[in-house]
C-alpha cells in the first residue's frame, strides 16, 4: 500500500491573488483540506508601492482594503466548506514574502493559481519559477481545469538506488502521485526518461553490435532502476510505468503532452552554492514547456537548508 501522506495535509498555505476573480488554488486547497483534516492559511502579497506612482498612498490604502475584503470573502467560502482558515496580509516581494511565510508557518504544501488569465494557460512565469527555486514547501501550481481534480496523473521520475536523495525524492513523487491519483479517480502515468550516455559519439568508434548491445545495457540499467523504484515506492500494478528513451526534458515533456496530463508531479533538486538553492535543470525545463497543473517536490532537509542558508 503506497503511502498516502499527501492527504494527510495539516498545513496548507495558498496564494490568493485578490485581483483577480478567478481562484483555482483555493477551489483545489479546499477539496484537499477536507481530504486530510487540514487548515488552511490564505495570504495575499501586496507590492511595494513605486516611486513614481501618482496619488500613491491613497493608491495603497485602496488596495489594501480590497485585498482585505476579498481574504475576508475567501475566508467564509472555507468556513461554509467546514475548513479551519486563517488570512495574513501581506507587504514585499511575492517571492521573498510567500517563502518566508511558507517558513513561518511550517506549511506542509503551497498552492497557487496558475493560468487564470488566458483560456489556454501559459507555461509557468518568473515569479512560480522562482517559488519552484526557494520555496521549502511542495508546491501545487493548479489551473481553472483542474481545480476540481483531476483526470490524467504523469509522475515523471528519476529514480537512482546508488544515490539516495534521489531515490528517496523518486519515491514520494511516485507515493504523492499515487495519493492524488486515487483521490480523485485520475489514471496515473509513471514515466521515466534514459539515455545511453554518448551513443553518437560511440557510434563512430565500435562496431553496430556493439553499439546496439552498449545502448540495451542502458536500458536494461534504466529498467532495474524503475523496478527498485516500483519496490521501495509500493507501486502498485494498476500504475502504468513507462521508459521513454531520449534528453530528460525533451521526451518528458512530450509524454506530458501526449497524455494530455491534467498533472504533473515531478521533483526538484536541491543545489547550493552561489546562486542558493536551486531546482534542477530537467525539471526546471520540463516546467517551462508545461501548461497544465504542476506539483514540485522538494528533497528532505530542503528546508533545513533553507534556514540554515538565511543565517548565514
Amino acid at each position: 500500500m503506497a503511502n498516502t501522506t499527501m492527504f494527510r495535509l495539516r498545513r496548507i498555505l495558498i496564494h490568493v491573488d485578490t485581483t483577480s476573480d478567478r481562484w483555482p488554488a483555493l477551489t483545489r486547497g479546499l477539496r484537499l483540506a477536507k481530504q486530510s483534516g487540514g487548515a488552511i492559511r490564505l495570504v495575499d502579497v501586496l507590492a511595494p508601492e513605486p516611486w513614481h506612482t501618482p496619488k500613491g498612498r491613497d493608491l495603497q490604502r485602496l488596495l489594501k482594503t480590497t485585498m482585505k475584503k476579498r481574504l475576508t470573502d475567501a475566508a467564509a467560502r472555507a468556513k461554509r466548506a467546514g475548513v479551519r482558515c486563517t488570512v495574513a496580509m501581506l507587504e514585499g516581494d511575492v517571492t521573498e514574502e510567500m517563502v518566508r511565510h511558507s517558513l513561518k508557518w511550517r506549511a506542509d504544501l503551497v498552492l497557487r493559481s496558475h493560468g487564470v488569465s488566458r483560456a489556454t494557460p501559459r507555461p509557468i512565469g518568473p515569479t512560480d519559477s522562482q517559488l519552484l527555486r526557494r520555496c521549502p514547501s511542495a508546491i501545487w501550481f493548479v489551473t481553472p481545469r483542474q481545480a476540481d481534480g483531476e483526470t490524467v496523473v504523469v509522475a515523471a521520475v528519476s529514480p537512482d538506488p546508488d544515490d539516495r536523495e534521489r531515490q528517496d525524492l523518486a519515491v514520494r513523487v511516485a507515493q504523492a502521485a499515487i495519493a492524488v491519483s486515487t483521490a480523485t479517480g485520475a489514471s496515473l502515468q509513471l514515466v521515466h526518461g534514459w539515455t545511453a550516455y554518448g551513443h553518437q559519439v560511440l557510434a563512430s568508434h565500435t562496431s553496430a553490435a556493439d553499439l546496439v548491445q552498449y545502448v540495451e545495457a542502458c536500458r536494461e540499467r534504466a529498467r532495474a532502476r524503475i523496478d527498485a523504484l516500483i519496490r521501495d515506492a509500493h507501486i502498485p500494478d494498476s500504475v502504468h510505468v513507462h521508459l521513454v528513451q531520449g534528453e530528460s526534458d525533451q521526451v518528458l515533456s512530450a509524454f506530458i503532452k501526449r497524455r494530455r496530463a491534467s498533472l504533473v508531479v515531478i521533483g526538484t533538486v536541491g543545489r547550493t552554492g552561489l546562486a542558493g538553492l536551486v531546482v534542477g535543470n530537467t525539471a526546471e525545463r520540463i516546467l517551462r514547456s508545461v501548461r497544465c497543473s504542476v506539483l514540485a517536490l522538494k528533497p528532505a532537509g530542503f528546508a533545513d537548508a533553507m534556514l540554515e542558508s538565511r543565517r548565514e
